[in-house]
């Protein structure tokens, strides 16, 4: 009798505890936008290291953008490679270019242009706006400016709407006012972007990790359903 007891005591906090984990893992999974979100995809770049985009394909990758180039003359190294692997792996891809606040914006776009010169895209072009990776030496100003230049041109020549890459500050100095009816792929790390305008694609994650992916993998998601999906690709097919 002593022995039911002495076991009975323990029964409560177990149960306790086996709520409150389950609470937590439900808490987690439905916090996650990777889950409250149906397409979700990936960003790398050379820094990512070496893709196996096949095994990439078998995390239900929806898309994938890969870095093209940077500033007036920096080319990624591995984004052609990576770009021929995973449409071969039948992932849709996009190229970014990551925008330096200190060189001119015709520049840089005749550097993009030249870096996806050829290679088939599934998704619109984009800019990577951020400060930070930039020491800005220049006015706000100037730098919006050289924004333009680089949108302009690489619309005129691409025939493509530009996505702009942002995180809430850079929107805010820099994009707001001046592409007001730019699609906006918004970097934050809250539960629900803060920023004042619909999102596009949202990146919410800098530290993931993926079999076949040497490196550490940013996650993002498409705001829409598998329809609006499919309607996004036939618009924005280059």
């Amino acid at each position: 009798m002593k022995k039911k007891k002495r076991n009975n005591q323990y029964i409560l906090p177990v149960a306790l505890f086996i709520g409150a984990l389950a609470v937590w893992i439900i808490v987690r999974f439905i916090s996650d936008p990777h889950h409250r979100y149906l397409i979700w995809g990936i960003d790398v770049s050379a820094h990512t290291g070496k893709i196996d985009w096949e095994k990439v394909k078998d995390h239900k990758v929806d898309f994938a953008f890969i870095k093209a180039s940077e500033g007036a003359t920096l080319k990624d190294k591995s984004f052609r490679n990576n770009v021929t692997r995973a449409r071969e792996a039948g992932i849709p891809v996009g190229a970014y270019h990551f925008f330096n606040f200190n060189r001119r914006g015709i520049a840089q776009a005749q550097n993009f242009l030249r870096a996806i010169d050829g290679v088939e895209l599934d998704l619109p072009p984009v800019v990577d706006v951020e400060e930070w990776g930039n020491v800005v030496r220049r006015p706000r100003k100037q730098i919006i400016a050289d924004l333009v230049d680089f949108v302009e041109l690489v619309e005129k020549t691409t025939g493509q709407k530009v996505l702009i890459y942002t995180n809430k500050d850079t929107f805010k100095w820099y994009i707001s006012e001046t592409f007001p009816d730019h699609d906006i792929w918004i970097c934050s790390f809250d539960h629900t972007p803060e920023i004042e305008k619909s999102w596009t694609f949202w990146q919410y994650h800098h530290e993931g990790r993926l079999k076949g992916v040497q490196g550490k993998v940013d996650f993002n998601v498409f705001y829409g359903n598998t329809i609006e999906w499919k309607n996004y690709l036939n618009n924005k097919k280059r």
